[in-house]
């Protein structure tokens, strides 16, 4: 049997004052997820860098002392020089003696040359504080990989927890504790200590996201949700568009990295009046603190208390089991319309996160100076959510996808939005996280493989990527027509709610829950 839960969330005077505060308070938890998640952008930037060596670097100081000034790639020929010109290259320095001898020194792990970096005077990365450059290069890259395979397993493991145990303690424990992480990172003195730190932030922030957006989708009502989704990717947008002006203004890595995950301490004035969700409680038959909640939420509102509708929602309750069942990833695959629903989402979820992070590390290697280019990529994305809402409002939501699949960076923005709120609709309230974390999983496995499809242009023609990237989001495109519309319509809040809407071959009747 259906629970008559959205006839009781009308009457709690949705959206209300107490509703928007609370989504508000919410969407403040996105500011550490951007961060974290875009900030090796500027935490791995290589600035441009020669191969020198001391030794003979030295030598020419004394020698400029008496024959002048020697500048790189250049010659000197005078009686008292010793060495006579020098190539300075990424990784390999060569200096040419006046006998006709020459001495090539390599830089890199093994080499006795250094790296000389032509930097801003106060930038440090880790690149330059940990010499990553030449044969250990790959190491900036791989932190990014590592850190992204953390938030694949913590969309999965979040997912369950949530599920189970609540939305709001998943929020909490991973909201604060990537604060003491945070530290520390700022704190490592070796390379493989930061990459194992920032795999556990991945865990933790991915965590944070989950649970955050299903705590705010599951505050609204149908007709509201698109509004909610829509403002929650505009804090997204807000972040990226922050990060570089905070980035510009603090060019030490290190201290940069406090400068991002110490204001979650301000969370501890105002997070602890964010509830748990309603619709969570109800359906884990936690009637008590369901109760409780609804009295705060109509006062807060100034409503009347819904008695007649919770008394139905009440006896419904009553009559099921909700504290057997427990629910896993293999309930996404267990019933034929779930499992192609997953399918498909799985899908758009990877093509879509392919298309946008592709594009956005192809932004990096843009001229121009790099945190213009952020915050204008932010901008753009910015502009992309706001834009998404009139047709989210007035068109279906496959067909939206279908567009902003081919739409270019601008569009990859919008998707996110109108993906993420889509997700939250198919799937019912007692997997929605495990769902969700499932699809944040290959999301991040898009961004994993990305930077790879990249480096194919070091091999192929400049435009392969590019092709790459618009056939994968192409067909993603193509696949949401296998989906059903869920604008306006209730959430479902069962596995046997999405089952039964489809048993009848009617599409409409497929479509009235979701």
């Amino acid at each position: 049997m259906k629970l008559q839960l959205e006839e009781l969330l009308s009457q709690l005077g949705n959206p209300g004052r107490y509703q928007m505060i609370i989504f508000l308070l919410l969407a403040l938890n996105y500011f550490p997820v951007v961060f974290n998640h875009v900030i090796m952008a500027f935490f791995g930037s290589a600035p441009k860098h020669q191969c020198y060596s001391e030794s003979y670097e030295s030598i020419l100081d004394s020698q400029q002392m008496t024959s002048g000034h020697l500048s790189d790639n250049s010659s000197m020929t005078t009686n008292q020089s010793f060495i006579v010109d020098k190539r300075l290259k990424d990784c390999r320095a060569e200096y040419f003696f006046q006998s006709g001898q020459n001495v090539s020194v390599v830089c890199g792990v093994g080499g006795s040359g250094k790296s000389r970096y032509y930097k801003e005077p106060r930038e440090t990365t880790i690149v330059t504080e940990w010499n990553l450059v030449c044969d250990i290069k790959y190491l900036s890259s791989l932190a990014t990989t590592i850190y992204f395979c953390g938030v694949m397993l913590g969309g999965i493991l979040f997912g369950h927890i949530a599920d189970k145990f609540g939305r709001r303690l998943v929020m909490l424990l991973t909201l604060y504790l990537p604060i003491f992480v945070g530290v520390g990172i700022s704190f490592a003195p070796w390379y493989w200590l930061f990459a194992v730190l920032r795999f556990i932030q991945g865990i933790l922030m991915q965590g944070l996201q989950t649970s955050t957006y299903t705590l705010a989708m599951e505050l609204f009502l149908p007709k509201y949700r698109s509004h909610a989704g829509v403002l929650l990717e505009c804090f997204w947008g807000i972040g990226v568009m922050l990060l570089p002006a905070l980035a510009y203004l603090i060019q030490d890595w290190r201290y940069l990295q406090l400068a991002t995950c110490l204001p979650s301490l301000l969370a501890f004035c105002y997070i602890c009046i964010v509830p748990e969700s309603l619709r969570w409680l109800i359906m884990m038959g936690k009637v008590d603190k369901a109760e409780a909640l609804i009295t705060k939420i109509t006062e807060k509102n100034h409503m009347p208390y819904p008695h007649e509708s919770w008394k139905v929602v009440k006896l419904q309750l009553e009559t099921r089991d909700t504290s057997t069942k427990q629910y896993s990833f293999i309930d996404l695959m267990r019933t034929p319309v779930l499992r192609k629903r997953s399918l498909v989402l799985f899908y758009l979820w990877f093509a879509t996160s392919i298309g946008y992070y592709g594009l956005t590390w192809k932004l990096t290697e843009l001229a121009g100076n790099k945190y213009l280019n952020f915050f204008i990529g932010g901008a753009v994305e910015f502009v992309a959510y706001v834009l998404v809402l009139p047709v989210t409002k007035s068109q279906e939501v496959s067909w939206t996808a279908t567009a902003f699949a081919i739409a270019g960076k601008f569009g990859m923005g919008g998707i996110f939005c109108v993906i993420a709120m889509y997700t939250s609709e198919l799937y019912p309230t007692v997997i929605r996280n495990i769902g969700m974390g499932t699809c944040a999983f290959w999301t991040r496995v898009g961004g994993v493989v990305a930077p790879q499809i990249i480096l194919i242009d070091q091999f192929a023609n400049k435009a392969v990527p590019l092709i790459l990237f618009g056939a994968v989001t192409l067909l993603g495109g193509i696949l949401t027509l296998l989906l059903p519309e869920t604008r306006d319509r209730k959430l479902p809040d069962t596995v046997e709610d999405v089952e039964n809407s489809c048993s009848s071959i009617a599409v409409e009747q497929c479509n009235t829950y979701l």
